[in-house]
């Protein structure tokens, strides 16, 4: 009897890769991902964490701010439009945001010393009942306007994605800057000069 003869891998032997494949695998893996940044970036995809997408889709700086209707404690309707012709910090936070929490005790270590110059802090929080909002910031001592937007009926002006968000607004009404990040008690002062003006008045 003639049998076929075969070659067998030894037991035990892994297959060898051949390292052209390994070196083809790789520049397909790098093609893929640069493609992907690429792409990503004409999106807006590379301002992510820099409110790159929000900022498009805000009220533009120079524009007139649009009113916002939020609730404070107790059901009570706050406005935007209440506070024209005073130079109003407009914060959008939420008490389950890190960051937000965070920069807390400096925006009111800010607004302690700004309060004096007549500007209005109006902390909006969004996805979250007014109760929990005000409790949280009465437990961390903020004594400025603290309201809530749960369902975002009323701030539907402001898409927000990025939290937290600082639109600071003259007494005329009108968006003067923006900020889409944390920010300190120097920072606060410093950007407040916008609507306040260095020497404290607008």
């Amino acid at each position: 009897m003639v049998s076929a003869e075969r070659d067998v891998e030894p037991p035990g032997r892994a297959a060898r890769t051949s390292p052209a494949r390994v070196v083809v695998g790789l520049l397909i893996a790098v093609i893929i991902i640069a493609g992907s940044w690429f792409v990503g970036g004409r999106q807006g995809f590379d301002q992510v964490g820099r409110g790159g997408i929000n900022r498009v889709l805000l009220p533009k700086v120079g524009e007139a701010a649009p009113d916002l209707v939020a609730l404070e404690a107790g059901d009570k309707v706050v406005t935007l439009s209440q506070f024209r012709g005073q130079p109003v910090w407009l914060n959008f936070w939420g008490s389950w945001c890190p960051p937000c929490r965070s920069e807390m005790p400096e925006m009111q270590a800010a607004y302690e010393r700004l309060q004096p110059q007549g500007l209005v802090l109006m902390a909006v929080s969004l996805d979250e009942s007014v109760d929990d909002a005000v409790s949280y910031a009465k437990l961390n001592g903020a004594t400025y306007e603290v309201a809530a937007d749960p369902y975002r009926k009323g701030t539907a002006a402001y898409p927000i994605a990025n939290f937290p968000t600082h639109i600071l607004i003259d007494r005329e009404g009108i968006v003067r800057d923006i900020v889409l990040a944390e920010l300190n008690e120097e920072q606060f002062v410093e950007r407040a000069a916008a609507i306040l003006g260095p020497d404290g008045t607008s």
